[in-house]
């Protein structure tokens, strides 16, 4: 049997026996042209090449968007980061959740002392960080959680 894969949705496949080339499927106007072995056929619809033809579609299969890293300077974030910087005086990296932003955030995992208790918090504001004592950041929760006080 014959198999079309897709190249370019709606538009052009490439046909396939027994994992060979062996011809193509072109949309041109309103019809397909079916190439196989230098022989050229017309059809109306993609129905009629299925049934005429003896061509199975293979579904398309999309691709996985790849999505964007959420890091600063190798310190995972809560959401995409904008204005990254490295904070010497605190030694940590900062971002802003948007370009105009004025609220800044810790990249990473931290532990915070509050009262008698240390929590663990991913991306805390930097104003958590001077108000509190604090460990980190850490890479990971279990990396943080694995810290004795």
């Amino acid at each position: 049997m014959i198999k079309a894969k897709t190249v370019v949705p709606n538009r052009y496949w490439i046909l396939q026996e027994n994992n060979q080339k062996i011809g193509n499927i072109e949309a041109v106007g309103n019809a397909f042209s079916v190439k196989i072995k230098n022989k050229i056929n017309t059809f109306s619809t993609l129905g009629k090449i299925k049934q005429q033809a003896n061509i199975d579609f293979e579904p398309l299969v999309k691709s996985e968007k790849k999505s964007a890293v959420n890091e600063v300077y190798g310190y995972a974030t809560s959401g995409r980061p904008y204005n990254a910087i490295y904070n010497v005086q605190h030694q940590v990296p900062l971002w802003t959740r948007d370009k105009k932003s004025k609220s800044w955030y810790a990249a990473g995992w931290f532990r915070l002392q509050q009262g008698r208790h240390w929590e663990t918090v991913f991306c805390p504001k930097l104003i958590t960080l001077e108000r509190y004592a604090h460990q980190g950041p850490y890479h990971t929760e279990e990396e943080a959680n694995g810290q004795s006080v």
